[in-house]
């Protein structure tokens, strides 16, 4: 085998990941493309100094990119029992096995925003290692939350301002490269309330501070319309949810134009987290178990989830800017699953497919600050490569058939068959 490689393909996506290519290859030298080229334009003895790989009648596109992730739940409907009492070998055990999943699903790169730090540290060493296979990972390790909280059991439980900016300085100091703080309680979390701040808006600011100060991003879970106003005014970089639930369970969703428009003036990006819905109303329709029973909180309420994607869709219609992020680990969130975002986004938000595509690759890329690195097939970034069988950009429900996926220009899966 050479350092060079080169993947020929029926389509290939253009640079603006809006449109195909034609029967081109993809040339890679050291792991990073070198040229996106016609097939035609191939020197005739390109097999003497390159592994030539024609992949047939497929789309090739950037690797997916999700943007959150709980590397040690087990995306089942006892998530919550096993995460809160299994040992931590078990945890590294079936975090290694989710991150293999996802890399051979065609995510190529993947956020994790919550997961023991015990657990999420040793696991991306071992991947950049070479030790066990898996994407490019990105890790928060525990998230900062109040006693009692949103998912304290594997977080950094943290009441007072100071408590806070000091476990953002630990996070840094254990190997993060991203903040995760609980702006509000959530479903997962008995002994949390969805419906109201855990912090003001005076301490996330403080984390945004200190997140910057160490030149990390900061995303927050949000649930309550409190929380989403508390995270806007505070600057957090990136909203985990967004909902608009009102701390009254009687009253409808508290939507604020006014908020929707500062967020997209302060450029923050949303994680809406549709694909993870979707999923768990599929598996509904299939005769399986919900996801969860509901919280107490949000049983009451008079809200339903097309209340909830009317306003994700109006706020999309109004300039919010979207990442993929499927909440991997909760239950039905496989973590095979990360094309139902984009799914997801044509079905609830109405995207198009491009569009929708462009969310899992470009501009997920751009809201983790790695466009210069991923997210299209352009030269002089990574070789990170996924083609699907059929036409995505037809049909979205291809963009979850993946047969080959190209990491850094090494194949880890061909013709699917898995090489690792």
């Amino acid at each position: 085998m050479t350092n060079n490689a080169v993947f020929i393909a029926k389509r290939v996506a253009n640079a603006s990941v809006d449109g195909w290519l034609a029967d081109h290859a993809v040339v890679v030298k050291d792991g990073l493309i070198a040229d996106v080229t016609p097939r035609a334009s191939l020197p005739g003895d390109i097999a003497d100094t390159h592994d030539v790989h024609d992949l047939g009648d497929v789309s090739l596109l950037p690797g997916l990119i999700d943007a959150h992730s709980h590397m040690h739940c087990s995306a089942t409907l006892d998530a919550y029992h096993l995460t809160t009492t299994e040992s931590l070998q078990t945890l590294v055990a079936r975090s290694a096995k989710n991150i293999r999943n996802v890399l051979l699903s065609g995510t190529t790169t993947l956020r994790d925003i919550g997961s023991k730090n015990e657990v999420a540290f040793p696991i991306r060493d071992a991947v950049r290692s070479g030790v066990i296979p898996g994407p490019r990972l990105l890790l928060a390790g525990t998230p900062i939350t109040t006693t009692a909280g949103h998912c304290w059991f594997f977080g950094t439980e943290a009441d007072t301002e100071a408590e806070v900016v000091r476990a953002v300085r630990n996070q840094k100091k254990l190997g993060a490269e991203i903040i995760k703080i609980m702006a509000t309680g959530g479903m997962f979390t008995p002994s949390a309330n969805p419906r109201t701040p855990q912090y003001p808006a005076s301490t996330l600011r403080a984390a945004v501070v200190e997140a910057e100060r160490l030149d990390m991003q900061i995303v927050a879970h949000t649930l309550a319309a409190q929380g989403v106003k508390n995270c806007v005014e505070a600057g957090i970089h990136h909203l985990i949810h967004a909902r608009w639930y009102p701390a009254d369970v009687t009253q409808p969703l508290d939507f604020d134009r006014d908020t929707v428009k500062r967020l997209i003036d302060n450029g923050q990006w949303v994680d809406p987290t549709f694909g993870h819905h979707l999923l768990g109303k599929e598996a509904v329709a299939a005769g399986l178990a919900p996801p969860r029973v509901p919280h107490p909180l949000v049983a009451a309420s008079p809200i339903t989830e097309e209340d909830h994607i009317a306003r994700a869709r109006e706020m999309h219609d109004m300039g919010v800017r979207f990442t993929t992020g499927l909440d991997m680990g909760m239950a039905h969130a496989d973590f095979a699953r990360s094309a139902s975002n984009s799914r997801a986004f044509v079905k609830h938000l109405g995207f198009s497919e491009w569009e929708a595509i462009a969310a899992a690759t470009k501009d997920t890329a751009a809201a983790l600050r790695l466009d210069s690195q991923i997210g299209t097939l352009e030269p002089g970034k990574v070789a990170d490569l996924v083609s699907m069988a059929g036409d995505p950009a037809g049909d979205i429900e291809n963009l979850e058939r993946s047969v080959d996926v190209i990491q850094a220009g090494t194949p880890v899966k061909l013709n699917g068959a898995a090489l690792v």
